[in-house]
């Protein structure tokens, strides 16, 4: 019995120790790949765009940023990406949000549409996705 506990134990508390580790990453840790996300996404974006109609920089801004204490998602981001050249005065966006998996320790895209952005205005365009 002691033979087979000693070649079980060690494996197990090592699947032990990466679990915990994954649940208690630091927001530092989770913010980092959050960043490759957006980079990947962008990237991904200005592939399925001519460049006669991509802007001079597409870039993204973080609107949202949160974190939960419960709950199988540990935090939630909300993020525009801005990519086509704007038409007299009227810029085109994308809003994705993304919520982190607690268990699995990686984010997941859930909501993904387009938005027309006036002045003083907003106004979405379908595009997969609810809120």
């Amino acid at each position: 019995m002691f033979t087979i506990a000693k070649h079980i134990l060690p494996p197990l508390c090592v699947v032990v120790a990466l679990l915990s580790a994954a649940c208690d990453e630091s927001d530092a840790v989770v913010r980092g790949k959050l960043d490759v996300i957006l980079a990947d996404d962008l990237a991904a974006i200005i592939d399925s765009v001519s460049a006669a109609a991509l802007m001079d920089e597409p870039r993204f801004e973080l609107v949202s940023y949160k974190e939960y204490n419960e709950g199988a998602y540990s935090r939630m981001a909300v993020t525009d990406f801005f990519f086509l050249k704007p038409l007299v005065g009227v810029e085109k966006k994308i809003r994705r949000k993304y919520r982190y998996h607690r268990r699995f320790g990686m984010w997941d895209r859930y909501h993904n549409m387009y938005y027309t952005v006036a002045p003083d205005t907003v106004s979405a365009e379908g595009g997969g996705g609810g809120e």
